[in-house]
């Protein structure tokens, strides 16, 4: 596949060995620790007349050059290297494309996400079709290419990104050679190419990986395909379509979550697993009813929120006895059980259980969902695993759901069937106690 003849200046040193490369893939250890701060740089949200939010200070800065350094990376981003860059972008009217080196840490502004970033720098700069590289906390770019027509899979900035991955995956992988071989090809006629393109040059250089191990680069990050590959050498036992949830104990290590596969078509799937998830939530049960009616310490309105919690559990149960059990019932049982936890501990805001799949647990944290293909976004709390499946362009191991005769995620169950769906399991409306005892426990089945 050709690429677009617009080389860049290089300037970086030989190549390294591919396994550290590899290496520091798999810990995630920044590549450029030693030289940037990685701590946040705080700037106030702001209206008219105060301080300028950090996304719209990014946002004026890309309107004097599309290439904004925050000043922590002045030591890894020299002005020269940066200029090359800038120059190579103004001589070309083909595409908008920017380039964000900050720092992203957890807890800051856009939750340490590149994502969240581009779009909120996206929506400042007035919307439309815009490509963002963004430099992430991993010490790698990633590419969002936003605003693009209905069905427009280009997305060159994605695999640009892809593509300087690959390229500086075996040498010494330095910040002004990520962004040049980022930005040439996305620049490049057949962006999608230069990225498979890289990636075969890789391989070719250090031993093809074993049969069924590269993807369609639509989905898969090339972090991915190098670990798995890996891993497959050394233990020859790691399939790459297996994605493990990864399990998590509940409020005071009550329970531990079990993880569910994804493509499971429900009528495969290990029935003993139901049964067991229907036996627990039956067991949890008992025992709440026991601390409920034995625990005098507890405030009044904590109790009673308790008591509505531990309720509406009771007749999701009972719908499964009279009805048969079902696996999203189930594992509301147990969501309605953590409720009745937080609430008898006195949580003003009850922890929220992974959207993709509760059984995930309730170490989740809010993350923007960006559906394939489209443009519609949701801010949803995901678990770890989740949220970097989502970041990493890859569908999350989802909570499946038989719906007409499919096996489908159960949040694409019509609301008008499913309360699980309607509600996200509570991450999307505060009230799915509420609708259960009120009678809004629909079929889903």
């Amino acid at each position: 596949m050709s690429t677009d003849p617009r080389p860049l200046a290089r300037t970086w040193a030989p190549a390294a060995v591919a396994a550290l490369a590899l290496s520091a893939a798999l810990s995630g250890a920044p590549a450029l620790a030693d030289t940037a701060d990685p701590s946040p740089t705080p700037a106030p949200e702001g209206t008219a007349g105060e301080a300028a939010s950090p996304a719209q200070v990014i946002a004026d800065a890309l309107a004097e050059s599309p290439v904004h350094v925050d000043p922590a990376y002045d030591g890894a981003y020299a002005p020269e290297a940066r200029e090359r860059v800038e120059t190579v972008l103004a001589a070309q009217d083909d595409l908008d494309l920017y380039i964000i080196v900050v720092p992203l840490a957890e807890g800051d502004t856009w939750g340490g996400e590149s994502e969240a970033l581009a779009s909120a720098v996206h929506d400042r700069m007035g919307g439309g079709e815009r490509h963002f590289l963004v430099y992430d906390r991993r010490g790698d770019l990633e590419g969002h290419d936003l605003g693009l027509a209905s069905g427009d899979y280009s997305n060159p900035a994605f695999y640009g990104s892809m593509a300087a991955t690959y390229k500086t995956m075996d040498g010494q992988k330095t910040l002004p050679v990520l962004v040049e071989a980022a930005v040439e090809a996305a620049l490049s006629d057949d962006p999608e190419g230069a990225y498979e393109d890289a990636q075969q040059a890789y391989y070719d250089r250090v031993g093809e990986p074993p049969s069924g191990v590269l993807m369609p680069a639509r989905w898969l990050n090339p972090w991915i395909v190098g670990a798995v590959a890996l891993a497959l050498l050394l233990a020859a036992a790691v399939p790459l379509y297996r994605l493990a949830a990864r399990s998590r104990p509940g409020l005071l290590g009550r329970r531990r979550s079990v993880p569910i596969a994804q493509h499971a078509a429900f009528d495969n799937a290990d029935r003993a697993q139901l049964e067991s998830l229907v036996e627990r939530g039956e067991r949890d049960l008992i025992e709440m009813g026991e601390r409920l009616s034995e625990d005098s310490r507890v405030a009044p309105q904590h109790l009673s929120r308790a008591l509505d919690a531990r309720d509406a559990a009771a007749r999701v149960h009972d719908r499964m006895v009279r009805d048969g059990a079902t696996l999203p019932d189930a594992v509301g049982v147990l969501v309605l059980l953590d409720l009745a936890e937080d609430a008898l501990a006195g949580l003003r805001t009850p922890r929220r259980p992974c959207y993709a799949n509760p059984l995930h647990g309730n170490d989740t944290r809010q993350t923007q969902w960006r559906e394939f293909g489209g443009l519609r976004t949701i801010r949803v709390p995901l678990c770890q695993d989740c949220a970097r499946a989502v970041r990493d362009r890859l569908r999350p191991t989802v909570l499946p759901a038989d719906h007409e005769g499919r096996s489908v995620p159960y949040y694409e169950v019509p609301a008008e069937r499913s309360v699980w769906a309607a509600t996200g399991y509570g991450t999307l409306a505060d009230d799915l106690v509420e609708r259960i005892l009120r009678g809004g426990l629909r079929a889903d089945r």
